[in-house]
C-alpha cells in the first residue's frame, strides 16, 4: 500500500469517527435557538426557487377526495337513488310493470343494507375469533368461514355480467 493510500485511509477513518454535530453540541428545536435560520434567509430561499422555475403547489383538497370514503368500508358514498321519481318518469302506463320495476330496484337497496349488516357481523366475528385464539390456540372455529367464502363467491358470480 502506498503512502498516499495510507493517508487516504487514515482520513476516511477519522471522518467516520467524527460526529455530525460535533462533540458536546446539541440542537434546540423550535422558533428560537442558534440553529434557527432567520426569517429573511427563508424568504431568500423562496425567491431563489421561483427564479429556478419552481411554482408553489396548491394545498386545497381536491373535490374528488373524500376522507370518509377511505376509512369507512361499506358505507354508501353516493346519494340514495329516488325510485319513485324514476318510476314516474318511465314512458309506460302499465302499473303492474311499474310495480315490478319498483320492487326490483327496492331489492337492490335491501341487498345493500343487508351487506352493510353482514360486514359488521363479519368484523365482530373476526374480533371474537382472535380473542378466542389468544386465550386458547387449540380453539376450534365457531364460524364456517369456508362456507361463507363459497356463498359470497356465488353471489359475486350472480351479479357479474
Amino acid at each position: 500500500m502506498s503512502k498516499r493510500d495510507k493517508i487516504k485511509d487514515l482520513i476516511v477513518k477519522r471522518l467516520k469517527e467524527q460526529s455530525a454535530t460535533g462533540v458536546g453540541s446539541s440542537y434546540t428545536s423550535g422558533p428560537s435557538g442558534e440553529n434557527t435560520a432567520p426569517p429573511i434567509a427563508a424568504g431568500k430561499a423562496k425567491n431563489y426557487y421561483y427564479k429556478l422555475g419552481f411554482k408553489p403547489v396548491k394545498t386545497t383538497k381536491p373535490k374528488s377526495f373524500d376522507k370518509k370514503q377511505l376509512w369507512n368500508e361499506g358505507e354508501e358514498t353516493t346519494p340514495e337513488f329516488d325510485v319513485e321519481s324514476f318510476i314516474a318518469s318511465l314512458p309506460t302506463d302499465d302499473e303492474e310493470l311499474k310495480e315490478y320495476i319498483a320492487g326490483r330496484l327496492g331489492d337492490f337497496n335491501l341487498l345493500s343494507g343487508k351487506l352493510k349488516e353482514l360486514i359488521t357481523l363479519i368484523r365482530d366475528a373476526k374480533k371474537e375469533t382472535i380473542a378466542s385464539y389468544k386465550q386458547n390456540p387449540q380453539y376450534r372455529a365457531v364460524y364456517g368461514t369456508d362456507l361463507a367464502v363459497s356463498l359470497v363467491d356465488n353471489l359475486i358470480k350472480l351479479f357479474k355480467k
